[in-house]
């Protein structure tokens, strides 16, 4: 017992490297225990292009460190973009597989632990303070579950229901399922992603590059040409944003119009499946870019606009998360939470 003991408390004052690694950015931090807490010791960003698997971004990250600390770090906890199913990963928006036996043996690390990334995201939410968050809807919130929808380089969601020590996150892969137009705008949208992608799921219109089809697809229902300072590639969705919130350009706004009401409208279809009286936390680099146009009324109303369920969804507390980096704290916290509990 006494052996037990010790190596208990020997990994418990051990570092833990934790990662939030999405289709854009590999970001990573070493936390050093402190009391019964952590704090960060070190703390990286690198654009997840520079590395060809996961492996590699895992080495890159623990080569920073020096020889002590390197001794010091067993455990890595890694949020990613993916499902997670029997230890393994196949990244959504990257052409990466992964698994925790091989990240283990080819990054010298004791443990190694896969988390989808939204599922990751919603263990913060708790944490969050008043000024981490900006209200669109204050609802009357109860016990019930809590829902996390990120639109960034993809589109996630996940689930927290319960609390305390029973409290526990449920991933998803929600921005898969099939677009579902509701309003003849979106019909038209619809069969115009159909005569390019077989599938045509959520995710096509609510993220970065589907922002960028959006401003597409705006541009040929008016038949105005692309202007010269919208740029290709992986920078539109960001001059989009600023010529929209600058109103300086009208397919710009149409385009941001029609990304605010799908979104109300698919947000307003998880809530009702998940029942999520507890609210509604959006999050994503496109959603922070776009919270002023999320604030004009027109997300609510498309989320409320679910005929005789509209009083139901008046009640659910609506919220942007602001905080800088909700992912990387969400899977801090699961990280210590099982670290404590082992």
């Amino acid at each position: 017992m006494r052996a037990q003991a010790t190596r208990r408390l020997v990994d418990k004052a051990m570092y833990l490297l934790v990662a939030d690694i999405g289709g854009t950015r590999a970001r990573f931090r070493l936390l050093e225990p402190v009391g019964n807490g952590s704090r960060i010791r070190f703390e990286w960003s690198w654009p997840s292009a520079q590395f060809d698997s996961l492996t590699t971004a895992l080495q890159h990250c623990l080569g920073q460190l020096s020889a002590a600390d390197r001794n010091s770090t067993k455990s890595a906890w890694l949020a990613v973009a993916g499902p997670v199913a029997g230890g393994a990963v196949q990244f959504s928006n990257l052409p990466w597989k992964a698994d925790t036996t091989s990240l283990r043996r080819q990054c010298g690390l004791a443990e190694v632990h896969l988390v989808n990334d939204l599922e990751a995201l919603a263990w913060g939410i708790p944490e969050l303070t008043s000024t981490q968050v900006v209200e669109l809807q204050s609802g009357n919130p109860d016990d019930g579950p809590r829902l996390v929808i990120a639109a960034g380089t993809g589109l996630g969601m996940a689930a927290l229901v319960g609390h305390g020590e029973r409290m526990t996150a449920l991933g998803s892969e929600a921005g898969h399922c099939d677009l579902a137009p509701g309003t003849e705008r979106e019909i038209d949208l619809l069969r115009s992603l159909q005569r390019d992608h077989p599938h045509v799921s959520y995710e096509r219109a609510l993220s970065g590059s589907g922002l960028a089809g959006l401003y597409d697809f705006a541009r040929q229902q008016a038949g105005s040409p692309l202007p010269a300072d919208i740029p290709e590639g992986p920078q539109r969705p960001a001059a989009v944003t600023r010529l929209a919130l600058g109103r300086r350009d009208p397919i710009a706004l149409e385009a941001v119009s029609l990304f605010t009401q799908v979104l109300g409208s698919f947000t307003g279809n998880a809530a009702l499946t998940w029942l999520a009286t507890g609210g509604v936390f959006l999050a994503g680099g496109v959603v922070a870019g776009l919270q002023q146009a999320l604030e004009d009324g027109e997300f609510l109303r498309a989320f409320t606009a679910k005929g005789r369920m509209r009083p139901l969804l008046e009640r659910i507390p609506v919220a942007i998360v602001t905080a800088p980096e909700p992912g990387l704290e969400g899977i801090s916290r699961l990280a210590r939470k099982q670290q404590r509990n082992h």
